[in-house]
Parts: C-alpha cells; sequence; structure tokens
C-alpha cells in the first residue's frame, strides 16, 4: 500500500470508528429516553407516590402542584421525627403492610428502615444522566451513595461550621483553632448545643474525636475549666448568642442561626485551620423495596436529585446540596462549601459507623458532659 493509500485507510478506519461511538451515544441515550418514558406512563398510571420523612418532606407538600402537573402523580406526605417515622413502618412492617414508596431522613432513621427490611438497592433505579453521572456531584468519581448496598443516596453536603460568634464580643480572627476557646477569656462565655443525645452537638463532638481534629481530653480540659453551658433548645442557642449573653455557640444547626441573620444579629460562623465535616443532615433518601407505586417513586426520586430537584431542595432546606451545578445564593455561610477550605467526610461508611461505633462516642460524651448538664 502506498503512503497515500495508507492515509486513505487511515481515515476511513477513523471514519469507522467516529461513527462507532457516535452510535453508540445514540444508543445510550435513546435507551435511557425510552426506559424513561416507560417510567412516566406507568407513573401516571400508578397516580400517586408516598413519601415518608422529616424535614424535606414537610416542605414538599408545597410543591405538589408542580410534581401533580409536571408528571402526573399526586404527592402524599407522611412527616415527623425520624423517630416518628421509624416506629410507624416498624407497626407497618409488623402488620404486613407497605404502604410508603419513599422514605427520606437523616442518618440514624435511615439506617432503622433498612434494618426493618423497608428498602432495596436503588443504584439501578436512577435513569436519568443528570443524575447518574459522577461528575455532577461533589464527589466527582462516584455518586455520594450512604451505604455499600446502595440502599441510600445522600443528596447533601454542606461544611458543619460548628463555632458561632457575637461579633460584638469576639474579634475577627480572634479564634482561628479548636485550641482558642479554652483561653480562660471565655470562661462562662460558651453555649454548647448537648452532645449527649443524638443531634447536632453529638455529631460535632464525635466527628471531631474520628477525625483527630480534637480528642476527648480536650473536651474533659473545657468542662473542667471553662464553665461552659449546655441546652437542647437550639433557637434559645442562637437568640442568647445573639443578645450577648453568650460571646461563642457551638453546634447550633443553620435554620435558627439564619433566622437570627436574617433579623439583623451581630454573628458570624468561624472556620478553623483544622478543618470541618461535611454533612447530609435529614438529605438522605431510599426507595421502599415493596413500594405500592414502585413507578411512581423512581420518578419522584431522579426528580428530586435532578438539578431542577436539588435547586428546589437547596432552597427549602438552606444547605448545600452535594451536587456541583446549582448556584449557592440564598444558602447561609454555615452551609456553603468554599473553594479552599479544608474538609472531611464524618466517616468512610456513615452506616457501619452508626451501626457499630456510636455507642461507644454516645456513651463518651454523656461521661465528659453529663456533669454539666442542665448547667
Amino acid at each position: 500500500m502506498n503512503k497515500s493509500g495508507g492515509k486513505h485507510f487511515m481515515v476511513m478506519v477513523l471514519a469507522v470508528l467516529f461513527a462507532a461511538t457516535l452510535m453508540g451515544h445514540v444508543k445510550a441515550e435513546a435507551q435511557w429516553e425510552a426506559e424513561w418514558q416507560k417510567t412516566l406512563e406507568a407513573a401516571k398510571q400508578e397516580g400517586k407516590v408516598a413519601v415518608y420523612g422529616s424535614d424535606l418532606p414537610i416542605v414538599m407538600r408545597k410543591h405538589a402542584p408542580f410534581i401533580k402537573k409536571q408528571f402526573g402523580i399526586e404527592l402524599e406526605i407522611t412527616s415527623g421525627r425520624g423517630s416518628q417515622i421509624a416506629q410507624r413502618l416498624r407497626k407497618e412492617t409488623a402488620a404486613g403492610m407497605s404502604l410508603a414508596d419513599v422514605v427520606i431522613a437523616g442518618g440514624n432513621p435511615t439506617v432503622s428502615f433498612k434494618q426493618l427490611g423497608v428498602t432495596g438497592p436503588m443504584d439501578n433505579k436512577l435513569i436519568l444522566p443528570e443524575v447518574t453521572n459522577p461528575k455532577l456531584w461533589y464527589t466527582q468519581d462516584h455518586l455520594p451513595w450512604f451505604d455499600d448496598a446502595k440502599h441510600f443516596f445522600y443528596f447533601l453536603a454542606y461544611p458543619n461550621r460548628d463555632i458561632t460568634i457575637n461579633t460584638d464580643m469576639v474579634k475577627a480572627g480572634e479564634i482561628k483553632s479548636w485550641q482558642d476557646l479554652l483561653d480562660p477569656k471565655y470562661k462562662g462565655k460558651i453555649v454548647w448545643s448537648d452532645p449527649t443525645v443524638s443531634g447536632s452537638g453529638f455529631n460535632g463532638f464525635c466527628t471531631n474525636i474520628m477525625n483527630r481534629v480534637t480528642d476527648e481530653n480536650y473536651y474533659r480540659k473545657l468542662v473542667a475549666t471553662q464553665n461552659i453551658t449546655v441546652t437542647r433548645d437550639q433557637r434559645q442557642m442562637a437568640e442568647w448568642l445573639a443578645k450577648g449573653k453568650f460571646a461563642v455557640a457551638v453546634s447550633i444547626p443553620g435554620p435558627p442561626i439564619a433566622a437570627m441573620l436574617k433579623a439583623g444579629a451581630h454573628i458570624a460562623h468561624v472556620s478553623v485551620k483544622e478543618g470541618t465535616y461535611l454533612s447530609y443532615g435529614g438529605g438522605i433518601v431510599g426507595i421502599a423495596e415493596k413500594a405500592p407505586h414502585p413507578n411512581a417513586a423512581i420518578v419522584l426520586v431522579n426528580w428530586l436529585l435532578s438539578k431542577d430537584g436539588q435547586t428546589f431542595a437547596q432552597k427549602e432546606m438552606q444547605y448545600m446540596s452535594a451536587r456541583s451545578d446549582i448556584p449557592t445564593e440564598g444558602v447561609n455561610l454555615k452551609s456553603t462549601r468554599v473553594p479552599g477550605e479544608k474538609y472531611f467526610v464524618a466517616a468512610n461508611s456513615m452506616e457501619k459507623w452508626i451501626m457499630s461505633e456510636q455507642g461507644q462516642y454516645l456513651a463518651l460524651a454523656k461521661e465528659i458532659f453529663g456533669p454539666v448538664i442542665g448547667r
């Protein structure tokens, strides 16, 4: 074969390869679109989707007209605290009933749902390419699954900046590390969200120890020397901080702080050099294994994890979505990932941690903070 013939042959080969690749993409696109349309039609026939959960399901009620108009599905919400939803599912399961289609909650409740046998793997139920593309999520090279069996997907990933200050009492840059809270000038001026019960205070306590940000000796010294106040009333914590009763508040969730900031309070979140962990709050979703409306469940979850669904969830929950393609306007600073800030995850497998280690940390927290509970 002469030189020109060889060149012509290579061009033909490249053309064939390009055509094959293009056909493959077209085929793949046709496959997901066909599956999506088939699922949509079946969902319309089912007519409704039953969502059980806390936090997001409560505000989803206002989106019911959109879901009905967009997908022809009635949205039926059963809301309550995670423990209440778990109890309801436990009773239904014991009675042989399967009434839930989709469950949305935090880490502990979702582990309970799975242990009850309510949920099943849902990796094969994610259809939309904008949902299944890892590059559209902050994790980049994999999807943010909560558990190894892929029963649950966490759609929030926001920094848990645990230290909040009254800016009239603490100067900017004065607190740069957790160790700074041991300074005698903060004695009697720190209020802490109770770490001895499940919630933001406990999450911050055990995550700091797990990631070696602090250790148990740090907390023992803090309790022994700083005359801290511990409470479970997080709204009151935010008000105390805003009014100057305390200079520093630790582990207040985002919403109470956002309300104080909106009211004009002189308070601010602090970023410390040790970094902060990414949390998912009540942003974990799963599909019931025996969902009475399985296709409607798939449609709703795919919409929730889409850019449109996550824009809605982020706006309503005021926590940053785990997606990486959504603007953060309107999300409070406590809940926004910032380029250059150091982050770490709470644990490699949250499900395993909740099942095997959580009790140990809870016992430790009760031992350390017990003397100041109710002070």
